[in-house]
C-alpha cells in the first residue's frame, strides 16, 4: 500500500533537518510527502528555495503530493484589514507557486471559523481572496483544498463549493478534526471533491495527530469516505513525546503500521 506523510512529523520534537527528513521517509517505506512546514508562519519561498527543496525531494526519489498553505493570526482568509488581506493573498500565491514547482495539484486552506461573530462579512472577504487567487490556480493547475478544521465548517465548506468549481475549491479531510467535532457524517458528502487528506487519530479531547488506531476515529467510515482517491492516504501525523518516547524511526515503524492495519489499500 502507498502512503504519504506529512514533512513536519518531527519538527516539534527532533527537529531534524530537511536531507534527514527526507531520508528517513523514503528509508521507512514512504514514497510521498504532503509538504507542512511553514504552515503558521509568514515565510515566503524565494525562487531558490523552491529549487532546492525541488533538488531534495527529487534526490530522494520522493513525489510532494500537495502542500499546505499558511495562515496566522493577522495574516488570514478573512482578514478584515487590507494589510493582513494582502499578507495572507501574497502568502496563499507563494504557496500555490511553491505547490506546482515540487509537482504538487493542492494547496490547503483552513476556512473562517464558523463561530466566530460577523460570518456573514468573513464569508464574503474570503471568498473575494479566493477570487483573487483562482487565476493562478487555473494557469498552473492548483486547487484550494478546504480543511474541516472547526466544530459547524462543513456548512462553511458547502458555502465555498457553491460558489466555486471543482477545478478551484477542492476538499482536505483531516480525521482527527472531525473526530473532535462529530461532523465526520456532514463531511461525506464532500467525497466528490476530495483531493487531499489528513490522516490522523485523537481520543476526541485533544488534537493529538497521532498514528490511525491510537484514538477513536471510526475509520470503517473513513476508509469509505476515501475509498477511490487517487492519492495515496496521506497521514497527517506528529511525534509528540507524551505519546512516543522512541526514535524517530522507530516512530516511523509504527506509524506506517498502525496505517496498513487501519486502512484499506484502493
Amino acid at each position: 500500500m502507498e502512503l504519504s506523510v506529512t514533512t513536519d512529523m518531527f519538527n516539534y520534537t527532533y527537529k531534524p533537518r530537511m536531507e534527514e527528513k527526507f531520508r528517513l521517509f523514503k528509508d521507512h517505506g514512504f514514497d510521498y510527502v504532503h509538504w507542512c512546514d511553514d504552515w503558521d508562519n509568514e515565510r515566503l519561498y524565494s525562487r531558490e528555495d523552491m529549487n532546492l527543496y525541488r533538488w531534495l525531494l527529487d534526490d530522494r526519489g520522493l513525489t510532494c503530493l500537495d502542500v499546505h498553505g499558511t495562515a496566522t493570526q493577522t495574516a488570514r482568509i478573512d482578514a478584515d484589514d487590507q494589510a493582513g488581506h494582502s499578507a495572507y493573498v501574497k502568502l496563499l500565491k507563494n504557496r500555490i507557486e511553491f505547490c506546482s514547482k515540487v509537482g504538487g495539484d493542492a494547496v490547503v486552506v483552513h476556512p473562517p471559523r464558523y463561530h466566530e461573530p460577523l460570518l456573514e462579512d468573513r464569508l464574503s472577504r474570503a471568498e473575494a481572496t479566493v477570487a483573487e487567487v483562482a487565476p493562478l490556480c487555473g494557469v498552473l493547475g492548483v486547487t484550494l483544498a478546504f480543511e474541516n478544521c472547526y466544530r459547524g465548517d462543513h456548512d462553511v465548506l458547502l458555502w465555498f463549493m457553491e460558489r466555486f468549481p471543482e477545478e478551484i475549491v477542492s476538499f482536505c479531510l483531516d480525521t482527527g478534526h472531525a473526530n473532535l467535532h462529530g461532523n465526520l457524517d456532514e463531511l461525506k458528502g464532500f467525497r466528490d471533491r476530495l483531493t487531499v487528506t489528513h490522516i490522523n487519530d485523537n481520543r476526541g479531547d485533544d488534537d493529538s495527530h497521532q498514528p490511525p488506531g491510537w484514538g477513536t476515529v471510526d475509520w470503517e467510515t473513513v476508509n469509505r469516505l476515501i475509498d477511490g482517491i487517487r492519492k495515496p492516504p496521506n497521514l497527517e501525523v506528529t511525534h509528540n513525546h507524551t505519546y512516543f518516547r522512541g526514535s524517530m524511526e522507530e516512530f516511523l515503524e509504527e506509524t506506517r503500521t498502525a496505517a496498513l492495519n487501519h486502512l484499506n489499500a484502493s
